[in-house]
């Protein structure tokens, strides 16, 4: 029924990690504790939270988001493949979909691969409630749009260039070629009110080595960034607004990190391919960050933690079967693991203090289920509650006073007037 956690673990640190760590991560400095009082912290953390909403709801107003509004509520009829990746960029930034970025990327890379046929000048004509389109340079579109909802001056222009590598996309006929830049740039009654690029560099089988994009709205600047060199993998995140961080992510990893490395060892003998890495998280001044040095120890010492087993002798209708039991005792030695490879704690991130360390722990956990139960007095079976136990390894709080505490307790007082904010925000489709 369980899954051995190491390989959890282990796809999860592919997935979270930070810069490659060829010597001891920043996550082994030990930070001070705020001088804060726990309330005082939470406190900070909420407003955090409502100052980042407060800069979010700005963006709705941006002559970007205005023109990109007239875009989509002006044009009911069918957009072009170059256009439509521009309407659902903008339902993601304003749903603060943190891949919105990425998604547009990608779409508006596949639609240049379409073919010369895309490429030319396009004219909303509002008399027949779609684009004249006149043929133009390959690699180059215009187009030529509203850029207030209702209006039928075509104030606004977004300019497309598309630029292929030599590397031939995998799988594809007619071939295909990676793309090398995309660069997309709107106007508005001609001031540039957004720009997004992006560039990209490959091995010869497609594998990149090197990936950048970046959207730049008013003062809001999102920017992706990835690279691998087989031995070190890293992507960034981080979403800014006048050059002050609203959301940050890093991830990445450190150690032998070949697609076919990956590919044969990641499932069962992950330590083959990771030795080290880290993850940050930051909302503002807010921070989380994990850190991991010792892989192969970590890999080894969660393979050699087995299950309870007890072999059921068979009978006249089973063959003999053998049942894995998980007592306490099992997530004990699981969490004491994770405490002593991976290294975890919350931050302010603009006085480098933190506000709590996360340990793991082991307890028993209640839940609920239905089950058949037969009925001798109505000969049916009826279906009846019950309540069962199982034991769980989970993350706490250990906060600046020494308390601890779950994370969702945590949060379940003096986060008032955030949620409140939450649940007020409610972003224009």
């Amino acid at each position: 029924m369980k899954k051995t956690f190491y390989l959890f673990a282990s796809a999860a640190l592919m997935l979270l990690t930070l810069n490659s760590c060829k010597k001891k991560t920043d996550g082994d400095v030990t930070l001070p504790f705020s001088t804060l009082s726990v309330q005082e912290q939470k406190q900070a953390i909420e407003q955090n939270g409502i100052d980042l909403m407060d800069k979010v709801d700005a963006l709705q107003s941006t002559p970007a988001i205005v023109a990109l509004t007239a875009l989509n509520n002006n044009i009911n009829g069918g957009m072009p493949a170059l256009v439509k990746p521009l309407a659902q960029l903008r339902a993601g930034l304003l749903k603060n979909d943190t891949k919105a970025v990425e998604t547009f990327g990608q779409q508006m890379k596949v639609a240049a691969a379409l073919g010369d046929s895309l490429w030319g000048t396009y004219t909303w004509n509002p008399e027949i409630h779609d684009f004249d389109h006149q043929a133009g340079a390959s690699n180059s579109a215009t187009i030529l749009i509203p850029a207030t909802e209702g209006s039928s001056d075509n104030t606004g222009e977004i300019k497309i260039t598309y630029e292929p590598s030599t590397i031939v996309a995998p799988g594809t006929d007619p071939v295909e070629y990676m793309p090398k830049s995309l660069s997309v740039v709107m106007k508005v009654s001609g001031a540039t009110v957004m720009t997004f690029t992006f560039s990209g560099a490959y091995k010869s089988d497609a594998t990149p080595t090197s990936l950048t994009q970046t959207l730049v709205v008013d003062k809001f600047n999102w920017n992706v960034t990835f690279t691998n060199n087989d031995k070190d993998v890293s992507a960034k995140y981080s979403f800014t607004y006048d050059q002050k961080v609203l959301l940050k992510m890093e991830i990445g990893a450190a150690g032998s990190l070949t697609a076919t490395n990956i590919q044969e060892n990641m499932e069962n003998d992950p330590e083959k391919v990771l030795s080290s890495g880290a993850v940050l998280v930051q909302v503002m001044n807010i921070a989380m960050k994990g850190t991991i040095n010792d892989f192969k120890g970590f890999a080894a010492e969660s393979k050699a933690l087995k299950p309870d087993s007890v072999v059921h002798p068979a009978t006249t209708y089973n063959e003999s079967w053998t049942e894995y039991v998980y007592p306490k005792a099992y997530y004990d030695k699981m969490a004491n693991i994770i405490n002593k490879y991976i290294n975890i704690y919350g931050f302010f991130a603009n006085e480098n203090k933190k506000f709590a360390d996360v340990e793991f722990y082991s307890y028993e956990k209640t839940y609920t289920y239905e089950d058949w139960v037969w009925n001798a007095d109505t000969q049916s079976y009826d279906i009846v509650k019950k309540t069962g136990t199982e034991y769980v390894c989970e993350p706490r709080f250990v906060l600046s006073d020494k308390s601890k505490v779950t994370i969702e307790d945590y949060l379940r007082t003096g986060f008032e007037d955030l949620i409140t904010k939450i649940q007020g925000y409610m972003p224009q489709e």
